[in-house]
């Protein structure tokens, strides 16, 4: 169950993905053939950049789930298995912790925003702050399933660049 539920969590991440990249180019193209034919919507910037950070946070879920951030392992690598296993347990409750402080300062900045609207968009500034809290509740999801996988035993699952998740 929790399998399938990791499987479709990821496919609505990939598709929300290539949605918000779709729209991103979209909005550009928009952007500069208005620009071309002397008519600019100034709009297309604004939802471009509010489509970016969406398009960079939804990467970053990717990259989590994935285990594809940078991670220097030299001396993880060099420990016995039984205290590497520790180690990594304490750096997925960091991350959790992370994803916990994430979501209360994302909460914070949306609520500061609800009643501010974007200059050129009918939406409230605080749309550019959301995807805080989405990847907030991805990372500490993450961790505690790492963590989980940790105390069962199971070795956490990578995916090698450009291969989609299994």
């Amino acid at each position: 169950m929790l399998t399938l539920l990791r499987r479709l969590a990821d496919r609505l991440t990939e598709a929300a993905a290539v949605a918000v990249l779709l729209a991103l180019l979209g909005s550009v193209v928009l952007g500069v053939v208005s620009r071309a034919v002397n008519q600019p919507m100034i709009w297309s910037d604004e939802l471009a950049r509010y489509l970016m950070v969406w398009l960079a946070f939804i990467g970053w879920m990717l990259a989590s789930r994935r285990r594809a951030h940078i991670r220097i392992t030299v001396a993880l690598d060099r420990l016995p298995r039984l205290a590497r296993r520790g180690v990594e347990g304490v750096i997925q409750l960091a991350l959790a912790i992370f994803g916990l402080l994430l979501m209360r300062d994302g909460f914070i900045l949306v609520q500061r925003n609800l009643d501010i609207d974007a200059v050129s968009l009918a939406v409230p500034a605080a749309l550019l702050y959301v995807p805080i809290l989405l990847v907030g509740l991805s990372t500490i999801l993450q961790g505690a399933a790492e963590l989980a996988d940790l105390v069962a035993g199971r070795e956490p699952v990578t995916t090698p660049p450009g291969d989609v998740l299994a």
